[in-house]
């Protein structure tokens, strides 16, 4: 597999095990997956490996688009944001599909 999966949340328990996945089961190539967090060296675990570990923010989306480059496919993982009053989590989303695309 020669493309660049991208995988949001990766310090939390989805994201991280996900990444897992991908590299014990399918034996996907660590440089072939970026590790996106807002805390990076929160998966240092997945740096070690051989991951690309990249900042991502949702707020942000500039660092969105700078974590996404290069990535060929993208699983967002909904943020834990449940303001639902604010539309903040709605934002965070489309912050996060807009960058994808």
């Amino acid at each position: 597999m020669s493309e660049t999966l991208l995988v949001t949340g990766a310090s939390g328990q989805l994201g991280h095990g996900v990444i897992q996945y991908l590299l014990d089961k399918h034996k996907v190539p660590p440089a072939n997956i970026i590790a996106a967090t807002r805390n990076p060296e929160s998966v240092a675990d997945l740096a070690l490996r051989g991951v690309v570990v990249r900042a991502a923010d949702f707020n942000d989306a500039a660092s969105l688009e700078t974590a996404f480059k290069g990535a060929d496919k993208v699983l967002i993982i909904s943020t834990g944001d449940l303001d639902l009053k604010s539309g903040r989590r709605l934002k965070q989303h489309e912050n996060a599909v807009a960058a994808a695309k």
